[in-house]
């Protein structure tokens, strides 16, 4: 294997690694664009393309479930704190739910 063997090798993983995280944004969503407008007519209304806050929810969700596995796996925690930790978690996922309508695959969905 020479450079560009193991160069062509890491770019396969990255891209595999990134296709993990991503979640298909429901079609009706395509292209549309959140507004958040201030009551204040004078201040500055701001804009965010669905497909983003799409991809921040879906880093929220897997950044949540690595947390729940690491709070499950750690072996100083009692089981007591592993119980109300997880109960925060499900709160956040339960949360969360409220995204649902952007995703097209209902595995994706929380």
């Amino acid at each position: 294997m020479d450079f560009q063997d193991i160069r062509l090798l890491a770019k396969k993983i990255v891209d595999e690694m990134d296709n993990m995280h991503k979640a298909d944004l429901a079609p009706k969503w395509e292209g549309a664009t959140l507004m958040i407008v201030p009551r204040d007519g004078n201040l500055k209304a701001q804009e965010l393309p669905v497909d983003k806050l799409l991809h921040k929810i879906v880093m929220m969700r897997d950044n949540l479930r690595v947390l729940e596995q690491q709070v499950n796996s750690n072996d100083k925690l009692t089981d007591a704190d592993k119980v109300k930790l997880q109960s925060y978690i499900t709160k956040c996922y339960g949360s969360m739910t409220s995204f649902n309508f952007l995703f097209w695959n209902e595995e994706d969905k929380f």
